[in-house]
């Protein structure tokens, strides 16, 4: 038996690429095809109450979500992600045969406090409980520590993640995360990665977890042709084609290339995702990738002046990303500049 399974973010992480704005018929391809490869995890969107209209993959309740899962759902199981800051966690109602199966609860290092009454509420309403701390890097290996072993000691979550939100995280980083989870809790909780590739490291962090024996259970995000924010994650038909070598056979990579014929594919035609010079640069500062993405869709700037830029960004705002401030920034950073110039 693996070690390892699958969850896939396609319809999740994607969504930063077009907007969450799949048609129902990609939604319904996504989720078909991804069950019938045998992915043990299908995450199938955002669960957000903030907005007064949503697109595609994002869905204001958990019965507008459940409504795409399919009949036979074989061994998979379906979730759905939750920002603390965007839903309203008193309309959640309770989990039955017909309902997703769990929630991942995302959250920044800000958002703690948040995030402890949100869990409250999932495990009342008897969801699978899983724990995404954005940016993982973000906290000491002490924070870190102190944070598992609050959620853990109160919720007993299904799965736990290291997040490593930049692409930043190298291999001896993850196991230093690991090594703390491995301390607080049980065997029959999950560790899951979820890696994005500024720097091409996803798959190496990926691959490094089918050596390592400590009794968890891993589950690796992935999604299909990478489709993610920025730079993109790991992608779905080559860790599962990897598994397959290790584990004789266990997806069918067929359903996962009937994805990327009737989904990703048509989108990467109109919408850009993966390696840039200007996300490796984020993930070597440690910052968001998004201050190359709001910059870039505004301004045309050179790799070296983009590079720059960040070196003008103090250390505290790194990981603090908004268009207005990313904007503001560069006009000081420009007029700088050109005061140096004069």
């Amino acid at each position: 038996m693996s070690n390892v399974k699958l969850l896939d973010c396609t319809l999740r992480d994607g969504g930063y690429i077009n907007n969450w704005d799949f048609t129902p018929e990609q939604i319904s391809s996504v989720i078909s095809n991804l069950t019938k490869a045998g992915i043990d995890y299908i995450e199938i969107g955002y669960l957000t109450s903030i907005f007064n209209a949503v697109n595609g993959s994002q869905f204001q309740t958990i019965e507008s979500a459940s409504c795409f899962l399919p009949e036979d759902r074989k061994q998979s199981k379906f979730l759905i992600m939750v920002d603390v800051s965007q839903f309203d966690m008193e309309t959640l109602f309770c989990r039955t045969a017909d309902t997703l199966d769990g929630i991942r609860v995302v959250f920044y290092k800000r958002q703690i406090e948040q995030a402890y009454i949100a869990c409250e509420k999932i495990v009342e309403m008897g969801y699978d409980l899983f724990l995404q701390p954005m940016v993982t890097i973000d906290y000491s290996l002490q924070e870190f520590e102190e944070l598992i072993r609050r959620f853990y000691e109160r919720y007993h979550p299904y799965t736990i993640s290291i997040v490593d939100s930049f692409g930043c995280m190298v291999k001896s980083e993850l196991l230093e995360f690991i090594e703390v989870l491995e301390k607080i809790i049980s065997k029959d909780i999950k560790i899951g990665f979820h890696g994005h590739d500024n720097m091409q490291l996803a798959q190496i962090n990926a691959l490094s977890l089918f050596d390592y024996e400590n009794g968890h259970e891993f589950i690796i995000d992935a999604s299909v042709n990478g489709i993610g924010r920025g730079a993109g994650n790991l992608y779905t038909e080559l860790i599962a084609h990897y598994c397959n070598i290790r584990h004789k056979g266990q997806y069918n990579l067929d359903c996962i290339l009937q994805v990327v014929s009737e989904v990703t594919e048509p989108i990467s035609r109109t919408n850009k995702w993966g390696y840039s010079p200007y996300f490796m640069l984020t993930a070597l500062r440690r910052a968001h990738p998004n201050f190359a993405t709001y910059l870039l869709a505004n301004h045309d700037l050179s790799v070296s002046d983009f590079a720059e830029y960040l070196r003008y960004i103090p250390a505290n705002m790194l990981t603090k990303c908004t268009k207005p401030y990313v904007e503001k920034r560069y006009l000081q950073f420009i007029g700088k500049e050109k005061t140096t110039a004069d």
